[in-house]
């Protein structure tokens, strides 16, 4: 297989471990409303999903849930609780470092642009590598797995297709990378994704053993 150029990896369940269960229940100790009610309101509303396409700001999103929900959200409360959800995962940090020296690296998730715009406080540890090249489908107004959001977001990173490794926990987003002309696999685990670097010319070292 050819060495990429770029590799480009998706934040939440491969950089990340994420939790909705921990950012609902830490919005629900903030509010006084139910964990259920805050799911809803944030999630099953689609209001969260509407975010993540760039629909409106972190602004808009706090008045929504005001004015729909009856929720009363500051903006900086709330991104402290997508932080309290959001843990890095050291094996995966420890990895990247050492890829860093043999190519470029990138993200792109689908989250809101609020969360690019605050990544430096919700993942700081993310930033020495990754805060050049972080892409947020709300940035774009375009999200995984269409392929025009694929293509925007390594245009937008100075890289073609063919030139980028894509790697997604989700079956589907890889899938919309490899129709967009990306390289892409699907993360499963750490020794997984070593295996599939190494398929690919991007050597480990003494990582081979984690």
């Amino acid at each position: 297989m050819i060495k990429p150029k770029l590799l480009l990896l998706d934040l939440d369940d491969v950089l990340v471990d994420y939790s909705h269960a921990i950012r609902c229940r830490v919005l629900a100790e903030m509010t006084g409303a139910t964990e259920k009610y805050v799911h809803d309101a944030v999630f099953t509303s689609g209001l969260e999903t509407r975010s993540d396409r760039g629909e409106f700001d972190l602004d808009t999103y706090m008045n929504l849930l005001r004015s729909e929900w009856g929720l009363s959200i500051p903006g900086d409360d709330f991104i402290t609780a997508r932080k309290q959800a959001t843990r890095v995962r050291p094996g995966m940090l420890k990895i990247c470092e050492q890829l860093s020296e043999q190519v470029q690296l990138g993200i792109f998730s689908n989250n809101a642009h609020w969360l690019y715009q605050n990544a430096s406080q919700i993942v700081p540890e993310l930033m020495p590598l990754f805060r050049q090249r972080f892409v947020c489908s709300g940035t774009l107004g375009a999200a995984k797995p269409e392929e025009f959001a694929f293509l925007q977001c390594v245009k937008r990173l100075g890289f073609s297709p063919h030139s980028t490794l894509f790697v997604d926990d989700k079956a589907g987003n890889v899938e919309g990378a490899k129709l967009a002309g990306l390289d892409a696999f699907i993360f499963k685990t750490e020794p997984q994704f070593i295996f599939e670097l190494e398929t690919r010319d991007l050597t480990l070292g003494a990582l081979n053993a984690y």
